[in-house]
């Protein structure tokens, strides 16, 4: 196994880019409007034993995955921009549930939730470009765990949030057939992945 991670290394895969981006409004975006249809391509009439099925304790399933997204969506993103432009460094954000979304959507059926969270991220979309211009990147507001950050961390983290939990839901589907790939497991690192 080994031998095929470095092989994946060295070919790019695994690891980190030799050059990151700076963050930019305009490339955010499209990452951020694409969201919802990729989830609706990966997600959309699966049998219940993809969309519950997770890694293991403690882990969640891509039903839990796009409740925590659509909880999160509602109280978190545009919310905290707001905090930043109208109070900078006056008033630190109020905390978020992470897991708050698994009671809020209980008894939702999957497309509601997925109707759900292109609903409200397409209305959160409208606000950022109605309240954010490039100019305010730099401006400065305090979470209440990592202190001051900035306007442009807060929003590249939206876009990278969002691609963190389209993998979650991969490596958790993925995980699904660990057993049956048989020996095939060798090559897809996927499924050991931490």
């Amino acid at each position: 196994m080994a031998d095929i991670r470095s092989r994946f290394e060295r070919s790019g895969i695994l690891g980190p880019p030799e050059e990151a981006m700076d963050f930019s409004l305009e490339l955010g975006r499209e990452v951020l409007g694409r969201t919802p249809d990729a989830l609706r391509a990966m997600l959309s009439d699966l049998s219940e034993a993809w969309t519950t099925g997770d890694e293991g304790p403690g882990t969640w399933s891509p039903n839990q995955v796009v409740g925590h997204l659509t909880h999160i969506e509602e109280c978190d993103w545009i919310d905290r921009t707001r905090v930043i432009l109208e109070h900078g460094t006056d008033r630190a954000f109020d905390p978020v549930d992470r897991e708050a979304g698994f009671a809020r959507f209980k008894g939702w059926s999957l497309v509601d939730l997925l109707d759900r969270f292109a609903s409200v991220r397409a209305s959160n979309l409208d606000a950022l470009g109605a309240l954010v211009e490039v100019e305010d990147l730099g401006r400065r507001g305090v979470h209440p765990t990592f202190g001051e950050v900035t306007l442009g961390q807060l929003l590249a983290t939206w876009v990278v949030h969002d691609l963190n939990h389209l993998g979650q839901i991969v490596k958790a589907m993925a995980k699904q057939y660990a057993q049956a790939v048989g020996p095939w497991r060798e090559f897809l690192p996927i499924i050991d992945a931490p």
